[in-house]
């Protein structure tokens, strides 16, 4: 009895951790519908994928009905370029860094869930032009399972859940006012400022960073006080205000209101400190005071 309850420990531990901490994706079905929840594996004895939409919720959708599967997005607002690829036989995998491979899904394997949960996830794959590929789960964007639907061409996809695609105008909205949408990069403000200048930041508002509800950032940045690696500024918290003059280093606004010298001359740009801007929503809305210096 004693052997059989460290594993059902171990279990019981897994099921506690945070859904944050892992895989969130959304399978497209060939119907047009999505199913999103945290990828736990690929069953190649059944050929199915398993994603848990909710503790008490786990769905099993067979890669025969399949026609996408997008790390960490909804599925939704496809390019036409990976479109027109995953039209034929070969499965198409998309890269975070836009690279396109065509070729054929060969395994998925580690990460939580998986029976090798101190190894990162990692996919396998054989481009038709090269030898196999291992890429990490993270650095996937999406892959299709080849044959894409005619139907589901860019024009037709089913509608997006409200979120980036939906959001206001970004740029300014008013006298020194600007907004700052979640899903975008670099904002102009229209104001062009000085090295002699100090410029104040009042900002409301707040992000969403992915698809997990409770990821979420303020002015300051994350409310869990996670980072972003490969966001403009690494070592500020994700989803922080940034600003930029011209097309100079990135510097911290975050929800600071003291006026802050400005570090060159030119147009003042504004961002939301993230490394995937695709899959977030909201808006910072800033309103800007620029105190000129002596010229």
């Amino acid at each position: 009895m004693r052997r059989l309850a460290i594993p059902a420990l171990l279990c019981l531990l897994a099921t506690a951790l945070p859904v944050s901490a892992q895989e969130q994706a959304t399978v497209l079905k060939r119907d047009g519908s999505r199913v999103s929840g945290r990828f736990e594996a690929w069953n190649r004895n059944n050929n199915s994928l398993y994603l848990r939409v909710s503790q008490g919720d786990q769905r099993i959708i067979p890669v025969g009905e399949t026609a996408l599967f997008e790390v960490a997005g909804d599925g939704a607002n496809l390019p036409a370029a990976e479109i027109e690829a995953a039209r034929g036989g070969d499965h198409v995998l998309v890269l975070r860094s836009g690279e396109i491979i065509r070729g054929r899904l060969l395994n998925i394997e580690g990460g939580e869930g998986s029976g090798k949960e101190d190894e990162p996830r990692m996919l396998s794959f054989k481009p038709n032009d090269g030898a196999e590929r291992r890429t990490r789960f993270s650095d996937v964007r999406r892959f299709y399972f080849g044959n894409f639907p005619a139907s589901m061409s860019p024009a037709t996809q089913p509608p997006a859940a409200p979120g980036p695609a939906q959001q206001s105008p970004e740029g300014p909205v008013g006298p020194g006012v600007v907004r700052v949408n979640g899903n975008s990069r670099w904002v102009s403000t229209n104001i062009t400022v000085s090295r002699r200048d100090r410029v104040a930041f009042s900002t409301e508002g707040q992000v969403q960073l992915s698809t997990d509800g409770e990821d979420k950032a303020g002015a300051a940045g994350s409310l869990r006080g996670r980072t972003a690696p490969n966001a403009p500024l690494p070592a500020a918290l994700a989803g922080a205000l940034i600003a930029r003059i011209g097309n100079g280093a990135p510097f911290a606004i975050g929800d600071t209101t003291q006026a802050i010298p400005m570090p060159g001359d030119g147009q003042l740009f504004l961002a939301v400190n993230d490394d995937e801007v695709g899959d977030n929503s909201g808006a910072f809305t800033v309103t800007i005071r620029v105190t000129r210096g002596r010229r």
